[in-house]
């Protein structure tokens, strides 16, 4: 009998390769990191961070430019936590980095707007829709160098955040999409209200180890997981924090 005419049994070799992998939700990548899956998925707002005034480039110009960032910890079906040895739950997280502007036509108030939106508008500031449940989008983007490939919330058209307050296509009803209680302790850094108690939040205590490839060459240095506290003093007008330049 010749490999062509030989029998197989269809139903058992669909569960094996379920059961055996690879993912293939997953992009392999040559980093070793496995980005969560593009789609739609759960999310909570668990991080608000305003990181004061930095540098960047901008058309071949420099400028300064108020940094915050958003952390999302996603839920659903694509996006479960992962389970350490010790049953410790480490969830998927997804940062947002935006210029803090509110300009009418700038991306932070027209995120704040839509997210707002879906919570019945009442919130005047951001952080009050800290722990709240959201659908968004995942998209994957490259690197620069196209080697690596990572999971963010802003796609072509800018983000899809929502409510989570959705209508059926086929016969109208509308339905509430259930979101996974965070896993995150919530956790923010507004300017203007900052204090020591706030500052002793966001600290990270510990290093990521270095990490080398096949030839032993060293492709990702050790350096601190305290990235929040250390972004915010390298800013322009961290001195405007007076009880942290005392």
């Amino acid at each position: 009998m010749t490999d062509t005419q030989r029998p197989y049994d269809l139903a058992a070799l669909i569960a094996e390769a379920a059961n055996t992998g690879p993912d293939m939700r997953f992009p392999m990548v040559s980093n070793a990191y496995v980005p969560p899956p593009r789609g739609f998925a759960g999310a909570r707002l668990v991080g608000y961070f305003e990181l004061g005034k930095h540098e960047e480039e901008f058309e071949g110009r420099k400028r300064d430019r108020e940094k915050v960032d958003f952390v999302f910890e996603l839920s659903g079906p694509n996006y479960e936590p992962r389970k350490l040895d010790d049953g410790t739950l480490v969830p998927h997280r997804i940062t947002i980095q935006e210029t803090l502007s509110l300009a009418p036509d700038s991306r932070f108030l027209g995120l704040f707007a839509a997210m707002n939106a879906a919570h019945g508008g009442t919130a005047t500031h951001m952080v009050q829709l800290l722990g709240k449940p959201f659908t968004v989008e995942v998209f994957h983007r490259k690197s620069k160098d196209g080697t690596k490939l990572y999971a963010t919330l802003k796609g072509p058209g800018g983000y899809n955040v929502k409510g989570t307050t959705v209508q059926n296509p086929i016969d109208g009803s509308v339905v509430t999409l259930d979101v996974a209680p965070a896993i995150t302790e919530l956790r923010a850094f507004v300017w203007s209200l900052a204090n020591k108690g706030m500052w002793d939040s966001i600290h990270i205590p510990g290093e990521f180890e270095e990490r080398k490839n096949e030839k032993g060459e060293v492709i990702s240095p050790k350096r601190s997981r305290n990235v929040l506290q250390e972004r915010i003093m390298r800013a322009k007008n961290f001195a405007e924090i007076e009880y942290l330049n005392t």
